[in-house]
């Protein structure tokens, strides 16, 4: 290892020399699993968006590694976002040689942490981590990278068996508040609360940051990165303004059924194109598509899409007119809230549309309706008889409808409709 990268590797190091480094605020609790998964064999993979906090909770882990007596120079991280580690990117062997020097240099009797940072950077970390897993019994492996397609076609087929992952996505309300340090909000004060989380959203540092013209700025540095280091670089695009143009129109226009069709008239781009910039954008984590609820597979790929984005605080940073939108942002608030409990998720549409129906061992277990408010008439009866379409289909005796801030039951014949404020919702499945 020469002397740039033993320095780099140092300055990256601290606990090796007692000195203190920030673990920020604690998220561990949040996410049990990565606790459970440290105690396996088996690599830790820690996928999501940039930003959403991945390598703070691994300095938390690694503090926790700490403070439960395991020795500091058992103990190697290495962030590849080092611009001197970025250069060695296409060395077949320089990652191996930078982990078996400090291997040999240690000599670790028990169990080697060994963590990497943005592991996409590398190129051939796949088979550099495959090797260490392979012929190192005493090696656990956690690495964090900001694509999805680290989940997909090389990593599924050579490491196999060898790995479990984990998404790190932006704060939940109920982190939201611990970031604040509020806690037995009456109503009024969840309400406000709520919709600074909606407005700016819920990365970290942004949750954090006081000033509001600070936070703005911070959301679109983050879309600028991930457009960038996430969409454009590792797919190789070229047209940057034919991207830029597809991931404005989609995020203004989040919750709204769309087909590649109708963009690609729109842009003037072709229906490929859109296709493959769609799902380089999947792949970032920026935005999700949701599929229309149909029996036939075929069917359900064929049908129209909706499209809704990580983060709320981006889509307004970016596109939106907050006071305008309020009804759509709250629709993709509850979108995220469920992905993020890893739930099958279509929407219904038949005559009339359902925004959400969720789907739990081959059979639709749940509705749900989002609307801004139902004391509009006309909302009213629009937003239930979608619900209730939805529910008769697929036989279900209780529906929700989250709304901004009202609350209310009702019966329909053998039917019960509960109405919930967003953020009682969010708070009872977090």
């Amino acid at each position: 290892m020469d002397e740039n990268a033993k320095i780099a590797i140092e300055r990256q190091n601290p606990w090796w020399f007692g000195k203190e480094f920030d673990t920020g605020i604690d998220r561990l609790p949040w996410y049990p699993q990565i606790t459970k998964y440290l105690k396996a064999r088996e690599v830790l993979l820690l996928v999501g968006a940039r930003r959403t906090g991945k390598s703070t909770l691994v300095y938390q882990v690694i503090m926790n590694l700490l403070n439960n007596k395991a020795p500091p120079d058992a103990i190697l991280f290495i962030n590849l976002d080092e611009p001197l580690f970025q250069s060695k990117s296409k060395d077949p062997m320089y990652l191996t040689e930078i982990i078996e020097y400090y291997l040999a240099q240690q000599k670790p009797s028990g169990t080697f942490y060994l963590f990497i940072d943005e592991i996409q950077n590398y190129d051939y970390w796949v088979q550099s981590i495959k090797t260490l897993y392979d012929t190192r019994e005493n090696i656990k492996i956690v690495l964090t990278g900001s694509t999805s397609t680290l989940l997909q076609k090389e990593i599924s087929a050579r490491l196999s068996g060898r790995y479990f992952h984990t998404i790190v996505y932006p704060l939940s309300f109920k982190e939201y508040q611990s970031f604040n340090r509020v806690h037995k909000l009456t109503s009024i004060e969840k309400h406000q609360h709520f919709n600074n989380y909606l407005e700016y959203g819920a990365f970290p540092r942004v949750v954090l940051e006081e000033d509001k013209n600070l936070k703005q700025e911070l959301l679109k540095n983050y879309f600028q990165t991930i457009y960038l280091k996430d969409i454009i670089y590792p797919n190789n695009l070229r047209n940057n303004k034919d991207v830029f143009d597809l991931l404005y129109f989609i995020i203004s226009n989040i919750g709204k059924n769309f087909s590649y069709s109708n963009i690609a008239k729109s842009l003037g781009i072709a229906v490929e194109t859109v296709k493959e910039y769609i799902g380089c954008s999947e792949n970032s984590y920026l935005i999700y598509t949701l599929t229309k609820y149909d029996r036939s597979v075929k069917k359900q790929i064929a049908n129209p899409k909706k499209i809704y984005c990580l983060d709320t605080g981006l889509v307004n940073s970016i596109s939106f007119k907050f006071s305008e939108n309020k009804g759509r942002l709250i629709e993709n608030l509850v979108y995220m809230a469920l992905r993020k409990q890893n739930k099958e998720i279509y929407y219904h549409k038949e005559n009339y549309e359902c925004d959400f129906i969720i789907k739990e061992k081959m059979k639709i277990k749940d509705a749900v309706q989002v609307t801004l408010s139902l004391k509009d008439e006309t909302t009213r009866k629009r937003e239930i008889r979608g619900l209730v379409e939805a529910m008769e289909t697929h036989n279900l005796k209780e529906g929700l409808i989250i709304t901004e801030r009202e609350l209310e039951t009702i019966m329909l014949d053998d039917k019960k409709i509960v109405i919930k404020p967003i953020y009682e919702w969010l708070e009872e499945i977090e």
